[in-house]
């Protein structure tokens, strides 16, 4: 008799895990269903590098940005307006900079544009000297 409630007891208990099993795997396939963020990448985009003065006599700028290769490129004593635009081939977490350093004061304005679109934009002021970064990951 003991022998019979023990297997009826234990195919209840394998029933169960099985439905649960089931039930828990049917609704799982839902979460393989998401936008891949790699997903057209890598691909050809043109960046442009933009920094200009907005306030002050900011002078002669010296400028550092990511070039078609994905090393910096630094110029030094730099008029502004500048502006740099290159053709690149990015992969998905890749990083475009442009970084700046100023002798004097005022304020100046550093842009990214990623075929055409401003995707990263500063306004830094300063009293003194302005040294300042911007940085886009594409995603």
């Amino acid at each position: 008799m003991r022998l019979l409630q023990f297997k009826n007891n234990l195919f209840t208990k394998i029933t169960f895990m099985f439905l649960a099993a089931g039930i828990i795997s049917s609704c799982s396939k839902d979460k393989d269903k998401f936008d891949d963020p790699r997903a057209g990448y890598p691909k050809t985009v043109t960046i442009d590098y933009n920094v200009t003065q907005t306030a002050g006599n900011v002078g002669l700028t010296d400028i550092r940005y990511t070039n078609e290769t994905g090393a910096f490129t630094s110029l030094d004593n730099q008029s502004l307006p500048f502006s740099k635009k290159i053709t690149k081939k990015v992969e998905f977490g890749e990083s475009a900079t442009i970084s700046t350093y100023t002798a004097g004061p005022g304020t100046i304005k550093l842009e990214i544009l990623v075929d055409g679109k401003v995707v990263e934009t500063a306004s830094p002021v300063s009293n003194t000297y302005i040294n300042h970064n911007i940085s886009y990951q594409f995603k």
